[in-house]
């Protein structure tokens, strides 16, 4: 990250406690929130667009090693700009974002090292090539624009989710009849996830 990204300011708690519900409580898991770096036409020279004027990266420091996602949800709430957050526990991290104008957060693993690109044509790409890297059953290189990638990723995540409710549900069935029924069942789902994923 270039130099004249850098702002390194702590935030105080309490002013976003005060504009959270149940703030105190929320937050209690976190120590210290840092913004690091902030991503602009002034601070790294990319364009910005309409729907991503800035991109901000915020570090917490954590008490334990639970990721706040709660607290990461209601903080990209306040901030009217994309906000990348790194969770750091001693020598532990992940890393967090969240849709635009959606609910949906994703969170990495711990200590999974994703390597991002923050140089593109403008913020909103580099806002895109982000959410990407969050992804677990789209490949980050697809040809999809943004939304159909976001909706591949989560139509895939739901079937697989459904497989392994019926994989359950045969698993505890006596019966032979309800159990070739639940094969059925899953193997037309697995058609679909198959196509979904070619």
């Amino acid at each position: 990250m270039p130099s004249s990204t850098v702002v390194n300011k702590i935030l105080s708690k309490r002013v976003f406690e005060g504009k959270i519900k149940n703030g105190r409580k929320l937050l209690e898991d976190i120590s210290r929130i840092t913004f690091a770096y902030k991503l602009s036409p002034a601070t790294i020279n990319i364009p910005s667009t309409k729907a991503v004027e800035e991109l901000h990266v915020y570090q917490l420091c954590l008490k334990s090693k639970e990721i706040p996602q709660k607290a990461i949800g209601e903080l990209s709430k306040l901030i009217p700009y994309p906000i990348l957050f790194c969770s750091i526990y001693e020598d532990d991290f992940c890393y967090g974002i969240s849709l635009l104008n959606e609910q949906k957060l994703y969170v990495s693993a711990w200590n999974d090292a994703i390597i991002f690109n923050f140089n593109d044509t403008n913020l909103e790409s580099v806002y895109e090539s982000i959410v990407k890297k969050f992804l677990l059953h789209v490949d980050s290189a697809t040809t999809l624009d943004f939304n159909q990638t976001i909706e591949l990723d989560e139509k895939i995540s739901k079937l697989q989710k459904e497989i392994t409710i019926l994989k359950n549900k045969r698993n505890k069935e006596k019966q032979f009849n309800k159990k070739t029924e639940l094969n059925k069942e899953m193997k037309l789902l697995a058609n679909q996830l198959t196509n979904l994923k070619g």
